[in-house]
């Protein structure tokens, strides 16, 4: 008969995460027996919670698990996204939806993907949707040519780079609603 090792089981230890793009801000905790377990671990949060702003509820960012240092784990965010539910009630009848997805690299060489929509106040002929599309993709190049990844996060967040897209496209065509639909870091 074959010895049978008897396996002993670790405690587990309670992990407070913390989010390095927020200042720091506590998201969460997880359990886990070592260190290593906890790197490479993925939370899913609503961006209302962590920047206590309502009008942010629509929106999830996913984290992962960066860093672990003396029971504490340090995120890092790798995914912005709007739930569906939002973006099913936004888009109205007589409207034109206007979605698209490009991959940029910022001023410190981090690739990013961009999903934006874009929602026209009424019917729209094809050319004005193409040139929307056009200027969008412009815009976004100008932009990452200029800004740093951590910049690009804070005027996400803040909603100031959407203001200042949907400013510079209603000068083509009136747009009711002019959002980042899903970013993506690679």
């Amino acid at each position: 008969m074959a010895e049978t090792e008897i396996l002993k089981k670790k405690k587990k230890k309670t992990y407070i995460l913390y989010a390095s793009e927020f200042n720091n801000a506590e998201v969460g905790e997880t359990l886990a027996s070592d260190d290593n377990l906890v790197l490479g671990r993925s939370m899913e949060v609503s961006l209302a919670q962590i920047t206590n702003d309502p009008k942010t509820q629509n929106i999830k960012v996913k984290f992962k698990v960066k860093e672990v240092k003396e029971n504490k784990g340090y995120l890092e965010l790798f995914k912005y996204f709007m739930i569906p539910t939002y973006i099913r009630r936004v888009v109205k009848p007589a409207k034109e939806k206007i979605e698209d997805s490009f991959s940029m690299v910022t001023k410190d060489n981090i690739k990013v993907v961009i999903k934006p929509i874009l929602l026209t106040k009424s019917i729209t002929q094809s050319s004005v949707l193409s040139n929307l599309r056009k200027k969008t993709r412009d815009f976004f190049n100008e932009y990452f040519k200029k800004n740093d990844y951590n910049k690009f996060l804070q005027d996400l967040i803040t909603h100031s780079l959407q203001r200042d897209l949907k400013g510079m496209l209603n000068k083509v065509y009136p747009l009711s609603v002019c959002e980042i639909r899903v970013f993506e870091k690679l």
